[in-house]
């Protein structure tokens, strides 16, 4: 890999109506169908079809997919959870979604997946959450009100329809720092969903220690999250340990983090990374991922840290981090000192001696508007 200034850096039915107890929960149960319907002919949105038109068929399931994703892998601890919920339509036949348990009522002309579909599995659930850590499973929503009737909806052809919602208010549980598997059963579980794991954390900080001195690092989870949940998988792992600043352009950035140390290396499992891009600029002490040039989507494992402003790199690398503290800058310092061949390789090896994570401080509450 090369880096020519002022190029960047690159790299190489009916509603139940009893109690929620037991007894409830079986009635609920013995009053069960499948409610994927697959309509037959063109439904057009605001039409509704009739009983006769509508062929319930459970063999249909297998062209209609649940998945779920989580905007964040890790999260801070008391932060909302989001989950997205989404049918995908993998047929060429429009087909027709209802909650099951409750009265069905005509497509309305607002799109979405409805809550009720969302808890439409097993006991107005559908929502499994477990933890890792203390191996307990949830399966019961709390907060949620099973409806008398809700909206079919009208899923064309090779189509999905879907809704994000804040977890934590049905799963509290999910409020407590600890490791978490999601996976999601809807239609009375005729659907199932792929597992989604997220970590419920205080938010953390990096502490970069190279043979030069320490630098630390806060981390931009809002803006960065799977850039800032891959550099701490990287780092607790130890993968950092050991490796070096292969790069060093003199004043303007330091490069590292590569485990080939020439700037071709990636993760050893392969993975990249989507480019999370911000309106956060790039100037002294942030860290950004390197990619190859041309592609956005190629960061792993390997990132930079600028030492001055570089207006021109702004919006083309994932920024996830930024050197905070006097100590901090003093050690950028020290690198962009040491000296370089004519290539900006270093002359002697500069080494990350490890990458520790720690928890960061408690973030400072927001002014408030209304106080003087």
């Amino acid at each position: 890999m090369t880096v020519e200034q002022p190029l960047a850096p690159r790299r190489t039915c009916g509603a139940w109506t009893g109690d929620r107890g037991s007894t409830g929960v079986a009635k609920r149960r013995m009053h069960y169908q499948v409610w994927l319907a697959i309509v037959c002919g063109l439904l057009t949105l605001g039409a509704s079809a009739s009983a006769q038109e509508v062929v319930q068929q459970q063999d249909e399931v297998s062209t209609l997919r649940a998945v779920i994703q989580a905007s964040e892998r890790v999260v801070a601890v008391g932060k909302p959870v989001w989950l997205d919920f989404s049918i995908v339509n993998d047929s060429d036949r429009p087909v027709t979604l209802a909650a099951p348990g409750v009265r069905p009522e005509r497509p309305g002309l607002l799109t979405g997946l409805p809550l009720t579909h969302v808890f439409s599995g097993h006991a107005f659930g559908g929502l499994t959450v477990e933890s890792l850590d203390a191996k307990r499973v949830w399966d019961v929503p709390t907060d949620y009100e099973p409806q008398e009737s809700a909206p079919q909806v009208l899923l064309a052809p090779r189509s999905s329809v879907g809704v994000r919602v804040e977890i934590t208010r049905f799963f509290p549980q999910l409020a407590t720092a600890g490791r978490y598997r999601i996976q999601w059963k809807p239609y009375d579980g005729s659907l199932t969903s792929n597992a989604v794991v997220l970590e419920v954390a205080p938010r953390k900080q990096a502490m970069i220690q190279t043979d030069q001195g320490s630098m630390m690092v806060r981390l931009f989870y809002d803006e960065a999250p799977e850039t800032v949940a891959n550099f701490l998988e990287l780092a607790r792992s130890g993968f950092y340990n050991g490796l070096t600043f292969h790069k060093l352009h003199p004043g303007i950035f330091i490069q590292g983090g590569d485990p080939n140390g020439d700037g071709t290396g990636i993760r050893p499992d392969g993975k990249k990374l989507v480019a999370e891009r911000s309106n956060r600029p790039q100037t002294r002490g942030t860290l950004s991922m390197a990619t190859l040039k041309d592609d956005p989507d190629s960061a792993s494992c390997q990132f930079f840290i600028c030492n001055t402003r570089v207006k021109d790199w702004d919006g083309k690398y994932t920024i996830f981090g930024q050197l905070e503290g006097e100590a901090s800058y003093e050690t950028l310092d020290k690198l962009m000192a040491l000296p370089t061949f004519e290539n900006h390789q270093p002359k002697r090896p500069i080494v990350i001696r490890s990458i520790r994570i720690i928890n960061a401080p408690p973030e400072e509450p927001a002014p408030d508007a209304d106080m003087p």
